[in-house]
């Protein structure tokens, strides 16, 4: 049975918690997975298996090991895919960061698919890879994508409690003040089920950062920051207040007259999975940005 085993040591910060607090919460192990590694007895303190309740200290080392059948999560089974159409940004032995072409779907709708980027990330690993967020179709940069099912929970909930962030780059019609914050709701389209609106049904909140970097005649490049992740949050809110994406097939007017939706995932800032080391990932602007005019 495939088997996952990792080793960490305690640090100051973590000192002094119990076992079950150090795993549940300093390392973000789900409640369901803690349970497993608990009734296995596959985590050991200093090379023995002690109580949950036991105090941890700093230098400890702590093993764990998670088997296959700990996890509800299916095996994904992403088929074909060509593996040189993978353009890694960064690799370790849990997840790696690719830069997504525009064009290209993050995962398939359908099992005949062969085309997205989870296809092709699974022939270059040659084993499952598993979806951790997602880029619209028409959006390229850097996307992170679980190798285990181990991680994948872990990476989850770093993105909820926005300790892993990611800034985008887009060019937008017209100019704005330097820099500000859009807080406004986001809901559907009523009229047109692909699309979202400002103050839609089911209307949720929706928060997008942004600083001005550019600006040509009639456009301006911008950094992007989301406290919140809505779909297609950045696209509806810069349309609302007359500024929509450069290129937008659903939310500008003028998009025929371009290549393509202007909108990048630029920069992402991570902690890897038990470690929390923090890193810092950034995709290169694809040379049509450069281009605009």
């Amino acid at each position: 049975m495939q088997k996952w085993q990792y080793h960490c040591t305690v640090n100051t910060a973590q000192a002094g918690h119990r076992l079950k607090q150090y795993l549940r919460g300093d390392l973000l192990i789900p409640k369901t997975i803690y349970h497993e590694l608990r009734i296995h007895h596959a985590v050991t303190l200093n090379g023995h298996y002690q109580s949950v309740h036991t105090t941890v200290a700093t230098g400890d080392d702590v093993q764990f090991t998670f088997y296959a059948s700990d996890f509800s999560t299916p095996e994904p089974q992403y088929q074909g895919g060509d593996a040189s159409q993978v353009h890694v940004l960064y690799e370790n032995s849990d997840l790696l960061v690719v830069d997504k072409p525009i064009g290209t779907k993050t995962h398939p709708n359908r099992p005949d698919e062969q085309d997205s980027l989870m296809n092709h990330v699974t022939a270059y690993l040659g084993s499952p890879a598993y979806v951790v967020h997602r880029l619209d179709r028409d959006t390229s940069g850097a996307i992170v994508i679980a190798k285990n099912p181990v991680v994948l929970p872990i990476l989850n909930r770093l993105i909820s409690s926005k300790r892993i962030t990611r800034q985008y780059r887009a060019w937008v019609h017209g100019h704005l003040p330097a820099s500000g914050t859009i807080s406004l709701p986001i809901g559907r389209d009523p009229l047109d089920k692909r699309k979202r609106q400002v103050d839609g049904p089911d209307a949720v909140a929706a928060i997008t950062h942004y600083r001005v970097l550019q600006q040509t005649a009639t456009k301006s490049l911008l950094a992007i920051q989301l406290e919140t992740g809505r779909t297609h949050q950045i696209r509806v809110h810069f349309s609302y207040l007359g500024h929509p994406l450069v290129g937008d097939v659903l939310y500008d007017p003028q998009a025929s007259h371009y290549s393509r939706l202007f909108l990048h995932s630029a920069k992402m800032r991570l902690l890897l999975p038990f470690s929390f080391a923090p890193i810092e990932v950034t995709a290169p602007l694809p040379q049509s940005f450069l281009d605009i005019e």
